[in-house]
């Protein structure tokens, strides 16, 4: 007769190599998507660039940026150029904060002066510009439905602004009379924190003095990655066209198909001209809502536990906001001179946090509240930035930091009823260190 097998039992190992198992997946998955182009970026690399005429057919543009001077090296679209000489354009640029219209405030129907964000309605595209000129050119002027207020908004001066900022070189390429160059960057703005979200821009120079191209975009300072991660394109475009609309220094705002999508824009860049040299300003409003909610027993019961998950939390949202603030009172100090020892703080702190406030904790509460507590904090730190849109490699690489850190925690409290350190916090620490030399070395 014979003898069946026995089941195999993993007791109290089962929930933790789960873990030890997801960490690995959502790790590994992470690194794999950092290996495949953004959504929206084409993949086919053409030998010879698409270039877009601007200006009066004098100059051809390659309406995208790069990371080096040669086309396999782009980044992201041109989605933006201003008609005018550069020198009103910046002077239009960094100028606008100057304003101050104290006493006006948002209107919230039926006016052209644009002081929100544009939806995602798009006007009929035409075959000659907003007032109806023929240029031969297929263009978009966008519609007035394109234009939402903030009805809670009061203020004009209450809007970002605009200021000198740091970045990494981007090349773009023009040709004039058939010779091609690679332009850098005339200059950088921002507005925003270096080490918080910010709107960014690059501005390029036509040669010949008559436009200036600008590539709009989101991002946020990672500090896992160390450095700022994209998020979107379309929607700080839309930001600044809108502004435009409507405005008496700005003679028209049309659509011009460049065929560049990459990240979320859809290719079509904003093509402003204007009217005569003037400064302007451009508003963001938001407004964030907190949302608190409490237990009494429950917290009575899981006091250390919750004080394991709120010492992690206010940690690392203790780390942006001290990342802000040097950035802020040391303005003579170059960001990542203040964001090292902050890092060092993230990448060791966080760790020793979670093992010696695990211990003693029950070991379920103590996973699932560390694990809790930095989860939220990646939550809390997106929504204060305003960053809404998040490429998934990023998601996994953050659920795997979240997973290491629980186990981390779990090893704590296990190890406060055991002499040798256990399973749980050996995994935990090998997947701490995984998901911050993963992106170090160029892997996500």
């Amino acid at each position: 007769m014979s003898q069946q097998d026995p089941p195999v039992d993993l007791g109290s190992d089962a929930a933790w190599v789960a873990a030890a198992i997801l960490l690995a997946a959502c790790l590994s998955g992470a690194v794999v998507l950092a290996e495949w182009p953004f959504w929206g970026v084409q993949i086919d690399q053409p030998e010879d660039p698409d270039l877009v005429t601007v200006g009066d057919a004098e100059t051809e543009l390659w309406p995208y940026t790069a990371r080096a001077k040669r086309f396999e090296a782009r980044t992201l679209g041109i989605n933006v150029v201003f008609y005018d000489d550069p020198e009103s354009v910046e002077t239009a640029l960094r100028e606008r904060s100057a304003l101050r219209w104290e006493e006006q405030s948002i209107d919230t129907v039926g006016n052209e002066t644009t002081n929100g964000t544009a939806t995602e309605t798009a006007a009929e595209p035409t075959n000659g510009t907003a007032d109806g000129t023929s240029n031969g050119t297929t263009t978009e002027t966008p519609a007035e439905e394109r234009v939402e207020f903030d009805p809670d908004a009061e203020r004009i001066e209450d809007a970002i602004k605009f200021r000198e900022a740091e970045g990494a070189k981007r090349y773009t390429y023009v040709e004039t009379d058939g010779e091609g160059v690679w332009l850098e960057e005339s200059y950088q703005l921002h507005s925003g924190d270096y080490l918080g979200a910010r709107m960014h821009i690059r501005a390029y120079n036509d040669p010949n003095d008559e436009w200036t191209a600008v590539q709009v975009h989101e991002e946020h300072w990672d500090w896992f990655r160390l450095r700022h991660t994209v998020t979107g394109i379309d929607d700080p475009q839309r930001k600044l066209e809108a502004d435009f609309m409507g405005e008496p220094y700005v003679a028209e705002v049309v659509r011009q198909p460049f065929g560049n999508r990459t990240a979320d824009g859809d290719g079509w860049a904003s093509v402003i001209s204007l009217a005569a040299a003037s400064v302007m300003f451009f508003g963001l409003m938001g407004r964030i809502r907190h949302v608190k909610r409490a237990t009494r027993r429950f917290t009575r019961r899981q006091r250390r536990e919750l004080a394991l998950g709120v010492t992690v939390f206010a940690l690392y949202l203790s780390v942006r906001a001290l990342g802000i603030l040097g950035e802020t009172l040391a303005t003579d100090l170059s960001p990542k001179v203040i964001a090292a020892p902050l890092y060092l703080l993230l990448a060791v702190g966080t760790p020793t946090v979670a093992y010696l406030l695990g211990r003693g904790t029950d070991r379920t509460w103590g996973f699932a509240f560390a694990a809790a507590g930095l989860g939220t904090a990646f939550v809390v730190d997106f929504a204060l930035m305003g960053v809404s849109l998040i490429p998934l490699r990023v998601v996994l690489h953050r659920g795997a930091v979240v997973i290491a850190l629980g186990l981390i925690a779990l090893g704590g409290a296990l190890a406060a009823k055991q002499d040798e350190y256990p399973s749980p916090l050996f995994v935990g620490v090998l997947g701490w260190l995984a998901a911050l030399f993963a992106p170090l070395f160029g892997y996500l």
